[in-house]
């Protein structure tokens, strides 16, 4: 059965008391030394502290303790299953974790509330200057997106605006191809380094749009529930081109969605104001495989190659 209005302002107001708990824990770390470990076979990209595992762990036990019958799906690797409840905590503890590691205050804990693979509740923690407590950006179904007592609205417009900030992966390149008039009128590319954050930064209008090209559903679950309740709205792309994202669950899925299901997904997602998203979206026109596979022949060729001589 739905959950009611009442039980999601409920769950609405202990999202932000985690979001907050998992914060101080990240806080009471950041600026101290720690041990980095890499979860790539490269052995860089991918990092995870001490302090991802401790605000995940506070995530896991606290949600089992407050919600019981609730499954639980965390980035470093905290798993399970929801039971007939078919809720679903999915969390990031830490999403970027490489600017933290750096000492760079740019990143964030993301914490949804998924109900059979939809995001119905969303709380996002990030620090921030002149404030030791950060701030929590929050949201449930039908209940709009919040900031404290502020209502927020994602940036306005049909197109770009010069000089007003976007985000654009690099991966572009690899998978689209943009118009000559996206190119033209894309607007200021940034990234702060954290996918959750920058969501989070469309739902108060900050980005006009962000474009996220592998994120996996942690990075995105709160993000989608508080763009969606600012007036924004999201869009995942498949073989049959750009749809609405609305939920994790895929449309040939029969029975539940499994905490397993959840922790394999991973989609490009754009998210800003619906005639933003429109626009930009349709000036991405994938690359066929042929195509890719020229491209990467070609940067291929590029690279140096090591020398056979022997010193």
């Amino acid at each position: 059965m739905p959950l009611s209005p009442k039980e999601l302002q409920e769950i609405e107001a202990q999202a932000i008391e985690l979001a907050r708990g998992a914060g101080r824990i990240l806080m009471d770390r950041f600026h101290k030394p720690m041990s980095v470990e890499y979860k790539d076979k490269e052995g860089w990209k991918d990092p995870v502290t001490e302090a991802d595992k401790a605000a995940e762990a506070y995530l896991f036990e606290e949600t089992a303790r407050r919600f019981p019958a609730h499954g639980f799906v965390g980035e470093e690797g905290g798993r399970k299953e929801s039971g007939e409840s078919g809720l679903i905590w999915v969390v990031d503890p830490l999403d970027g974790t490489t600017n933290f590691s750096n000492g760079l205050p740019s990143f964030c804990c993301s914490i949804a509330l998924v109900e059979d693979g939809t995001p119905i509740v969303g709380a996002v923690f990030m620090p921030w200057p002149e404030t030791t407590e950060g701030r929590v950006i929050h949201a449930r179904k039908g209940g709009g997106a919040w900031e404290g007592e502020e209502r927020l609205q994602v940036a306005p417009g049909d197109k770009p605006i010069a000089g007003r900030v976007v985000v654009r992966g690099g991966f572009l390149s690899g998978r689209f191809r943009p118009s000559k008039e996206l190119l033209k009128n894309g607007g200021q590319q940034r990234s702060v380094g954290s996918t959750a954050s920058e969501l989070a930064m469309v739902a108060d209008g900050t980005y006009q749009y962000t474009l996220h090209g592998t994120p996996y559903s942690w990075d995105v679950a709160a993000g989608i529930i508080l763009v969606q309740e600012a007036g924004g709205t999201s869009f995942s792309h498949n073989k049959d081109g750009w749809y609405p994202l609305t939920t994790f669950r895929d449309a040939s899925l029969e029975g539940p969605v499994t905490q397993e299901l959840l922790r394999k997904w991973q989609h490009p997602v754009l998210s800003g104001n619906p005639e933003m998203v429109r626009y930009v979206s349709s000036g991405l026109l994938p690359l066929t495989l042929s195509t890719r596979l020229i491209r990467s022949t070609k940067q291929a060729l590029k690279r140096p190659r090591p020398s056979s001589r022997r010193p």
